[in-house]
């Protein structure tokens, strides 16, 4: 690697940037028309939550610009503290009373006027030190792949007390990881087993998710109960057709759907934009798969290309478990779609996420 690429002082990748660019930029649109009608009967402000989520794109652009700047090998040389700064952030949305309730869980933690969702930061955490533990030649999980486990399965297992969508999100990413980074095959088994045994416990302990299970095996079956979200949500997508109703035209937004502007904003973008919008936000996000991988593959350092790897997975899978939701393919989480959904936790930390691959980016060779 030339002194230059040590340096990091290469160009960003621009593909990639503008690719992102362009989903916030639909996630702007979207949602003003998913929350116009509850923003107005609610604040009595049709732009309230699009006003917000101008802030939390601001805020998130801005961490981006931070991170752009940062050698991404900071990180891995922090990684440590780092880990423990999210799972101590997880602590204290468990066991102070910082925490904040809403949804079933409690999964924020309030101060003053900053709500914020440390599940975020977590699975930010997790990844950084299991990128580094596989990346280095010696340290101490190192023949250890129990250590990996222990480390992925309590991660995920403090975030899925209270958000066992980000779990979920968590569990897969990781094993993907794990996969790509070289673990044996019985021990990525052994993970499948302890994913399954750890969300059926969840499960267990929380009622209400029980039931957005048996809601999502047969939601017709409870059409005003469980079943009624995902039902509702298959009734907007299927009633866009191929071209969509038209842009804010939709009828869904309009108290019947829940959670529209957040969770379930691509049945939203699909009434009004159709398969065609719907197929054409999913390409987006597999064209960011694509320069995500392209720019792992292209850096020599191999912390940098499982870091990079691992955070375009992290962000993908989320979008495409988010889209699974909606279409009723899983049951409900509560998760949001990357970009897309108004949020600020969320967004900020995918912004954020999307500035280390840019700075990783930066170190990368650009011959094919």
């Amino acid at each position: 690697m030339s002194d230059k690429k040590k340096r990091g002082s290469g160009a960003i990748d621009y593909w990639l940037f503008t690719i992102v660019f362009i989903l916030c930029c639909i996630g702007l649109i979207m949602v003003l028309s998913a929350s116009q009608y509850s923003a107005a009967y609610e604040f009595g402000d049709s732009y309230y939550y699009l006003k917000r989520q101008f802030f939390n794109i601001a805020v998130g652009l801005v961490a981006m610009l931070v991170a752009v700047n940062v050698d991404y090998r900071i990180y891995g040389r922090l990684s440590w503290p780092i880990f423990w700064f999210g799972f101590g952030l997880m602590l204290l949305v468990l066991f102070s009373g910082l925490g904040d309730s809403g949804g079933g869980s409690q999964r924020w933690i309030q101060l003053g006027s900053i709500r914020f969702q440390p599940s975020d930061v977590m699975k930010l955490s997790m990844l950084v030190l299991l990128c580094k533990q596989l990346a280095q030649p010696q340290g101490m999980f190192v023949g250890n792949p129990l250590a990996y486990l222990l480390v992925a399965g309590i991660s995920c297992g403090i975030v899925a007390i209270n958000d066992l969508g980000t779990g979920i999100v968590m569990g897969i990413t990781v094993w993907l990881l794990f996969a790509i980074g070289g673990i044996k095959m019985r021990y990525l088994l052994g993970l499948i087993a302890l994913g399954i045994a750890g969300v059926s416990a969840m499960i267990i302990q929380k009622p209400y998710r029980l039931r957005r299970l048996t809601g999502f095996l047969d939601p017709w079956a409870d059409y005003y109960g469980d079943g009624y979200q995902v039902v509702q949500s298959l009734l907007a997508i299927g009633s866009g057709g191929l071209m969509g109703v038209g842009l804010g035209e939709g009828g869904a937004k309009w108290f019947y759907l829940p959670e529209r502007h957040t969770d379930f904003i691509y049945a939203i973008l699909v009434e009004e934009g159709g398969f065609i919008g719907g197929t054409l936000l999913l390409l987006l996000f597999f064209a960011f798969t694509w320069r995500g991988l392209t720019i792992a593959l292209r850096v020599e350092d191999m912390f940098g290309r499982l870091l990079a790897t691992g955070l375009t997975l992290m962000i993908t899978v989320q979008a495409l478990v988010n889209i699974a939701i909606a279409l009723g393919m899983m049951p409900v989480t509560g998760i949001t779609l990357p970009f897309i959904s108004y949020g600020g936790t969320s967004l900020v930390i995918s912004l954020a996420s999307v500035g280390v691959l840019l700075n990783i980016s930066r170190f990368a060779k650009r011959n094919k």
